[in-house]
């Protein structure tokens, strides 16, 4: 500020501020709770160097407690944290775009929230060691019961095959075959199949 600036200019430079001030993202705070909702999202520690980095891959369900060792093992080389997982942790959109999928949320994690999700394979494991469970039950009626909750709480099974090739009508190589078969003995050609 020098002596020709007016009272006009502090409310534009003051108001340039705010403006700054309001587009920066929230970043959590030393102290604050966040939880993972897709596995796979690494974390700086903080306190370690750049060779011997203490970090974490987060699991689905995970809470963790945010560090300022953390936020600061965050920052880019430019200092920012725009561009970390910190920058994002209040803006699902910029989460949707930055990784392809919401991966953090402010706050512990919610009681119901399971530690898969519904077709991958932590899914397909925990589903087959709960119907595993279910079948060793002694009793007929324990049995139904046990895989009547699997199917509630773990939905059905996932598909045991897979299409690998489809065919239209009069593709598949050995369709082409018996037809040009049958053309040559319409024909009269011997082919030697007899």
């Amino acid at each position: 500020m020098n002596d020709t600036t007016t009272p006009d200019d502090l409310d534009a430079i003051l108001a340039a501020n705010t403006a700054t001030a309001a587009s920066a993202p929230r970043i959590p705070v030393p102290g604050e709770q966040v939880h993972c909702l897709r596995s796979g999202l690494t974390v700086n520690l903080g306190g370690g160097s750049m060779i011997t980095g203490r970090a974490v891959v987060l699991e689905r369900g995970q809470t963790f407690t945010v560090t300022s060792e953390m936020i600061e093992a965050a920052r880019d080389r430019n200092g920012s944290l725009a561009t970390s997982w910190v920058g994002v942790v209040y803006d699902e959109e910029r989460q949707v775009k930055r990784y392809g999928a919401v991966m953090v949320r402010p706050g512990p994690a919610p009681s119901d929230l399971r530690p898969w999700e519904y077709g991958t394979p932590e899914w397909m494991r925990a589903r087959d060691t709960a119907r595993r469970r279910a079948y060793a039950l002694p009793s007929e009626a324990e049995r139904a019961e046990a895989l009547a909750e699997v199917e509630r709480i773990y939905g059905p099974a996932g598909s045991t095959s897979k299409t690998t090739a489809v065919y239209r009508p009069g593709e598949h190589p050995t369709e082409r075959a018996a037809a040009a078969q049958a053309e040559r003995r319409r024909q009269g050609i011997a082919d030697g199949t007899r």
